[in-house]
C-alpha cells in the first residue's frame, strides 16, 4: 500500500496537521488510542482509506488505499519524507528457485551509492529472521524470528527499530521489551545453540558435506517454522541473504515449503528483520554474561587479541576441553592458541 515516513517533532505541527486532516473536503474520521502514539486517524473517503498515526517520539506514518488518497494527506505538510513505498511502482524482478518459492521477489532498492539497500516492497504480514553470534568466537549462536503485520511493523519503525549493529547494548535492551510487548511474545521464535551444541552440529554439518552457511541456514528455516506453527496463515518471510540463496529453502520443512521467501543483502533495513537482529542480539549478549559469570572470566566479543586472551585464560583455569563449553571451536582462533 502507498505510505510515507515524516519527522514532526514539536507539539504545534502535529496539532496543525492533525487539524489540516480533518478539514479534507469528504473524509470521515475515526480516532483511535494506540500505543506509542499522540494520536492515530483512520478516515473513509469515498471508497478509499487513509490513516495517519503520530507517534510520541516525532514520527509521523501516513499510508492509504490509492496514491492519490497519500497525496492529500502529504499535501498538507511542509516538510520533506523521511522515506516512502509505493508497490505500484516497485521495480522488482523475480526470481524462481529450484524448489518452486520466490525469492528476492520484492525488488530490494538501490541506494544512492548504487548499492543494494535492502529495504523490500513486502506488504501484509510477515516473519523476519536474523542472527547473532556468527562472528564471534565466544557465545552461542543465536537466531531469531519476528513475525510484524503492516500495523506493528508501523509502531516498530516508530519506536526507532533498526539493524542492532547501529544501536547501544542499552538501545538493544530497551528496544527487546517494547518488541515483545508490540507484537507479543507467541510472534517471536528464539533458537539459541550454546557453544556445546553448536560444535556438535557444526560437525555433524561437516561430515555430510555441508558447511557453516548450512547451518545458519538450518536456524533461519527452525524459526520460520515454529512461527509457521502459530500462525500457519503467514506467506512469506525475509531474511538476510548468505551464500546461495537455496540455502534456506533446502532446509524449510512441510509447513515452510508454501512460504515465499524473499532473500537481500542488508535485510534489516525491513523493520521485522531489524526486529529480529535486536531480539537475536539481546539474547545473545544474555547468554554470553552468563558464560562469563559461569567461568569467571570476561568473554570478549569478537575474535580479536582480546579474545585470545581471554581464551587461553580459559585454558590455564579450566583446562583445554572447557574451550568446547565457551568458543566456537572451528574458529582459527582454537589453532593460535
Amino acid at each position: 500500500m502507498p505510505a510515507a515516513k515524516y519527522s514532526l517533532k514539536q507539539s504545534l505541527e502535529k496539532n496543525r496537521f492533525k487539524s489540516a486532516l480533518r478539514q479534507i473536503a469528504g473524509t470521515i474520521w475515526t480516532e483511535k488510542g494506540e500505543q506509542n502514539c499522540d494520536y492515530r486517524l483512520d478516515g473513509k473517503l469515498g471508497g478509499g482509506w487513509l490513516r495517519a498515526k503520530q507517534f510520541s517520539n516525532g514520527t509521523l506514518y501516513l499510508e492509504a488505499s490509492t496514491d492519490d488518497l497519500l497525496s492529500q494527506m502529504t499535501a498538507l505538510l511542509s516538510a520533506s519524507p523521511v522515506s516512502r513505498s509505493n508497490p505500484a511502482t516497485a521495480t522488482g524482478v523475480s526470481a524462481k528457485s529450484s524448489t518452486g518459492s520466490v525469492g528476492n521477489s520484492a525488488g530490494p532498492a538501490a541506494s544512492a551509492h548504487g548499492k543494494t539497500s535492502g529495504l523490500l516492497d513486502v506488504q501484509g504480514t510477515y516473519i523476519g529472521t536474523d542472527e547473532s553470534g556468527k562472528g564471534d568466537y565466544f557465545g552461542p549462536l543465536v537466531v531469531a524470528g519476528v513475525l510484524v503485520t503492516d500495523e506493528t511493523a508501523a509502531v516498530l519503525t516508530g519506536l526507532g527499530v533498526m539493524d542492532s549493529k547501529k544501536l547501544t547494548d542499552a538501545k538493544i535492551g530497551a528496544l527487546y521489551a517494547q518488541i515483545v510487548q508490540v507484537v507479543g511474545e507467541s510472534a517471536i521464535s528464539v533458537i539459541a545453540l550454546e557453544p556445546t551444541r553448536y560444535n556438535a552440529l557444526y560437525q555433524d554439518f561437516k561430515r555430510n558435506g555441508k558447511n557453516l552457511n548450512h547451518l545458519l541456514a538450518w536456524g533461519h528455516a527452525t524459526v520460520i517454522e515454529n512461527l509457521l506453527t502459530l500462525h500457519p496463515d503467514c506467506q512469506q518471510a525475509i531474511a538476510d541473504q548468505f551464500g546461495d540463496e537455496r540455502y534456506i529453502l533446502s532446509q524449510l520443512q512441510e509447513k515452510g515449503q508454501g512460504i515465499r521467501l524473499h532473500q537481500t543483502h542488508r535485510a534489516e533495513a525491513n523493520v521485522g528483520v531489524a526486529a529480529a537482529s535486536i531480539v537475536a542480539r539481546y539474547e545473545f549478549t544474555r547468554r554470553i554474561k552468563a558464560l562469563s559469570n559461569r567461568f569467571g572470566i570476561a568473554l570478549s566479543l569478537g575474535a580479536g587479541p582480546a579474545v585470545k586472551v581471554a581464551a587461553r585464560s580459559v585454558v590455564s583455569q579450566h583446562g583445554r576441553p572447557a574451550l568446547a563449553d565457551v568458543a566456537k571451536l572451528h574458529f582459527k582462533t582454537t589453532d593460535e592458541l
